[in-house]
């Protein structure tokens, strides 16, 4: 990694860091996996192309590697990166334990780096992944570098999972949305009030020029209530979905749905990293519980996923 990419890294506050109480084996615990119909939309959008390849894939953003391993069944090498110090080692460690470090050593390579400048050769990827990261990033200066770095009719994904939403109880899901507009009041600074601009919009805010992109589909999944779907708080951006642009909405996709219980809610809500202790909204936790009682809610998971292929030369 060159000076001036490890220079930019610690220039700028960096966004899910651990400065701000991010806990991994809390998160590996607490936040859902990425269901098997999330790779399998991102299989099927990539093998539609005759030029599809399977050799290099980047998981950027990666954390811990959620993403990374099951990319690994699939390609050939997986480029790991992430800007936070750190980050990438508790990856390798993950990654470790389930396929073994020969694998690991042999299959993945691991880079401590921004969204906005890789170290990577141009046009050297086939598919990268950003998962639930791009409000922490410069978008234009990121979907350019991600255009700079695949192969033309590569494949680009910007997936955002949000909290879940409570089904068949109104009462529950109203009390939920005030914990999290609650949580969204400690978002202040520039960092947060920036990640929440574009979260509030589920991604549209992130524009894909048709210059160097083509193909491109935003899926918005179990998004009942619409863009408010993905609503944290009161700030937002501009629309910058262009007219080029497939929107597509899937209403159902039961492999997002789980069952969960109060205990699971409050732990779900610390993964947030924003310091909202529990006894701040105590009352709501208690008018939560009632609301349940002694079940656990049925829930489903907002998920926006926005798929571009890189224009050929």
């Amino acid at each position: 990694m060159s000076a001036e990419i490890e220079n930019a890294s610690e220039a700028r506050e960096l966004g899910f860091s651990l400065r701000h109480g991010v806990n991994w084996t809390e998160y590996t615990l607490y936040r859902p996996t990425y269901a098997e119909s999330f790779f399998r939309r991102i299989y099927e959008y990539h093998t539609q192309k005759p030029e599809a390849c399977w050799s290099t894939a980047h998981d950027v953003g990666a954390g811990h590697g959620r993403i990374s391993l099951p990319l690994s069944k699939s390609f050939e090498r997986v480029i790991v990166s992430d800007p936070n110090g750190g980050y990438t080692e508790v990856a390798r460690r993950v990654l470790e334990e389930e396929c073994g470090e020969a694998e690991v050593d042999s299959k993945f390579v691991f880079l401590q780096e921004t969204a906005e400048s890789s170290s990577l050769d141009a046009e050297t990827v086939d598919l990268i992944t950003a998962g639930s990261c791009m409000h922490w990033t410069d978008t234009v200066q990121a979907v350019d570098e991600f255009a700079r770095q695949l192969k033309p009719g590569g494949t680009l994904v910007m997936a955002l999972n949000m909290q879940p939403l409570i089904i068949g109880n109104e009462r529950a899901q109203s009390i939920w949305e005030k914990i999290f507009l609650a949580l969204s009041k400690k978002a202040t600074g520039p960092l947060f009030e920036h990640a929440a601009q574009i979260i509030n919009n589920a991604y549209d805010s992130i524009a894909i020029p048709s210059k160097h992109w083509e193909g491109i589909k935003r899926v918005y999944i179990n998004a009942s209530r619409g863009i408010e779907s993905f609503r944290f708080g009161d700030h937002t951006r501009e629309d910058r979905v262009g007219s080029h642009e497939e929107r597509i909405w899937v209403d159902s996709d039961s492999s997002w749905f789980h069952e969960q219980g109060v205990a699971w809610m409050k732990k779900y809500v610390d993964t947030w990293a924003l310091p909202l202790p529990e006894s701040e909204i105590q009352g709501l936790w208690d008018e939560l519980e009632d609301a349940a009682n002694g079940a656990k809610f049925r829930m489903k998971i907002p998920m926006v996923m926005v798929l571009a292929t890189k224009r050929k030369n």
